[in-house]
């Protein structure tokens, strides 16, 4: 019953990008359509954050059946939405209810089942992943192809209701006593939303000077919400996020680079095609769904390896996920499939190869009391980097034309900048890769981390 949020969250983000385009030809609003990711992932972060603090005021099954409620309410906004301004709206909600749906499952899992159970429901997560990616395609390519993408959201809120019912009458009403969680920090994170919808909104102006001027206050806000972190009671991060001179700060800026470089095809791989070519929406679904298969395998190929491994693993899967963001830049316009599929999967395995492996260096280069935030703190990077990477990906799109609305020329244009333009991060995230990489972490008999070139 719990997997039923991670079934929600999972399946949302490539329903909705495969019926971007009848979203887009029904409504109007092509020149916020990065922002039905932006804001999905926004809210998901803020939720995120929140949701272990309101689970010890108020307990798991309330905050669930809440969650629930706030995510089938999105979808209905959404479903309802005669314009983009409303949908937008709808997605945000979506993003509130889903993230903390995400939260909340593991959550759940650490305060109700015995530490020996973990693995298998851990891997029954996993599965309920890898079956979202699968079906998130095919079930945004029929609704699509039925003129019906307001039904798409009308099914994912009755899942929701369902998923209401089941929590008010299976969940238990008072989940184990557990130690008081920390005040939650809302300036970071108030800040970090800030700086993501300034940079979104530069991608809307008709000038350049003001969509430069606007990146540029948006970054300069994503830098002092990371300074607020550092300070904050309930930090997102380990202190030295903004040290890229500590290999931990390194890693998080190559998990943030990367994460933004990748959302090209995610946002408007689809409309793209679709202009261009005719693609239907669910020949762009699987593409993407081919990435997140790519990475499940990787992860899977990976799994056994020791860890004396992680340098090559990372710096590798840096390389493949490189390879495959700039590489879209040549096959997105060429119109060549093959080529789409293949910088997909080198995406996915790339981030599959190299994952378990970050996870796992943060943590033993991390001082032990900070080792739970830094094993976290990863995924927490990843999100933050689709958000500012989404809001991002519009400013290339619309300044290449698709603003003023479809166009051949534009999609064509855009169609090479939407990939090429974050070349310069790729690049970055592989100076970071190769940084973070430098030290071995090694432990003493006392279990104290540290690091030696």
């Amino acid at each position: 019953m719990l997997c039923v949020g991670i079934w929600l969250h999972a399946a949302d983000s490539l329903v909705t990008a495969t019926i971007a385009p009848a979203i887009v030809d029904d409504i109007g609003g092509i020149a916020f359509i990065n922002w039905t990711i932006m804001l999905y992932e926004v809210g998901a972060i803020v939720a995120a954050a929140a949701a272990p603090m309101l689970c010890q005021r108020l307990g798991v099954k309330r905050v669930l059946g809440f969650a629930a409620l706030v995510y089938g309410g999105g979808c209905l906004i959404a479903g309802f939405a005669p314009n983009m301004g409303v949908l937008l709206a709808g997605r945000l909600a979506q993003g509130i209810g889903g993230g903390m749906l995400l939260s909340l499952c593991y959550l759940a899992i650490q305060e109700w089942f015995t530490q020996s159970w973990w693995n298998r429901l851990f891997g029954i997560v996993a599965m309920i992943w890898g079956s979202g990616s699968l079906l998130g395609p095919l079930i945004g390519g029929i609704f699509a192809g039925l003129h019906a993408w307001r039904s798409a959201f009308f099914a994912f809120a009755v899942q929701a209701v369902v998923l209401w019912a089941l929590a008010s009458v299976w969940l238990p009403t008072q989940a184990p006593s557990r130690p008081a969680a920390k005040r939650w920090s809302v300036l970071p994170l108030l800040v970090l939303s800030t700086a993501t919808l300034l940079i979104a909104e530069s991608s809307v102006t008709d000038s350049i000077r003001m969509s430069v001027f606007g990146s540029f206050l948006g970054g300069s806000l994503l830098y002092l919400a990371a300074r607020l972190d550092r300070s904050a009671s309930a930090r997102l991060f380990p202190v030295q996020v903004l040290d890229f001179r500590h290999p931990v700060g390194a890693g998080l800026l190559m998990v943030f680079a990367l994460s933004a470089a990748t959302t090209g095809f995610w946002a408007y791989g689809p409309l793209i095609l679709k202009i261009l070519f005719g693609t239907q929406p669910l020949v762009s679904g699987y593409i993407l769904a081919g990435e997140a298969v790519a990475w499940s395998l990787g992860t899977l190929a990976v799994s056994k390896a020791p860890l004396s491994a992680d340098r090559w693993l990372i710096r590798g899967g840096a390389t493949l996920i490189t390879l495959g963001a700039g590489g879209f830049a040549v096959a997105v316009p060429a119109g060549v499939l093959a080529g789409m599929v293949l910088c997909a999967l080198l995406q996915g395995l790339g981030f599959g190869l190299c994952w378990p492996s970050i996870v796992h260096r943060m943590a033993r280069l991390s001082d032990e009391d900070e080792q739970p935030l830094a094993v976290a703190s990863p995924e927490t990077m990843q999100r933050i980097g689709y958000a500012v990477g989404a809001a991002a990906v519009g400013i290339a799109a619309n300044l290449s034309g698709l603003a003023a609305g479809i166009s051949i020329s534009a999609a064509k244009t855009a169609a090479f900048w939407v990939f090429a333009a974050f070349v310069p991060v790729l690049i970055l995230a592989l100076i970071c890769a190769w940084a973070f990489t430098s030290h071995d972490a090694l432990r003493n008999r006392d279990g104290c981390p540290g690091a030696i070139p």
